[in-house]
C-alpha cells in the first residue's frame, strides 16, 4: 500500500460543479397546530388529526415545506390511522406515484381550507405556485 498515492476524485459526465440552491423548508408550530385542528383529509373523521407531510421530495431525515401538509388521522385502538397508510403508501391503489399526486392534492385543499376559514396564522407566508414545483 506505499504506492497509493491520495488525489482528487475525477469526475465524468456533464457536471458543471456549480451548486444549486435549495430554499430552507418552512417550519411553523403555529401551521402544524392549524392543520391538526382540522378534520381528516382522508376519512374526514373529527378529534385524531396529525399534521401529515406530502411523500415528494421527502428523504431520510428530511421533511418538506411544512405547508406542505394536510391533515391525517393517527391510529387509535384497533384502528390504522389514514397518516400511517398513507406514509406507508397503502392508503389507496396506486403506490409511490399516486400518493405523490393525492399528497399535493390534499395539501393544495389544506391551505385552502386554512384560509377559507380563517385560521392561516399570523405570520407564516402564503405557499406560492413556484414552491409547489
Amino acid at each position: 500500500m506505499d504506492s497509493v498515492v491520495p488525489r482528487a476524485a475525477v469526475m465524468g459526465g456533464s457536471c458543471t460543479g456549480a451548486s444549486v440552491h435549495k430554499d430552507t423548508p418552512l417550519r411553523s408550530e403555529k401551521y402544524r397546530r392549524a392543520v391538526s385542528s382540522l378534520p381528516c383529509a382522508h376519512c374526514h373523521i373529527a378529534g385524531y388529526s396529525q399534521h401529515a407531510h406530502e411523500n415528494a421530495g421527502k428523504g431520510k431525515g428530511q421533511k418538506v415545506d411544512d405547508r406542505r401538509a394536510m391533515p391525517l388521522c393517527c391510529t387509535r385502538p384497533g384502528i390504522e390511522g389514514c397518516h400511517v397508510a398513507f406514509d406507508q403508501y397503502r392508503l389507496v391503489p396506486g403506490g409511490r406515484e399516486a400518493h405523490v399526486a393525492l399528497g399535493r392534492a390534499m395539501a393544495a385543499q389544506t391551505r385552502h381550507q386554512l384560509n377559507t376559514m380563517g385560521l392561516w396564522p399570523a405570520g407564516i407566508p402564503q405557499f406560492t405556485e413556484d414552491e409547489e414545483a
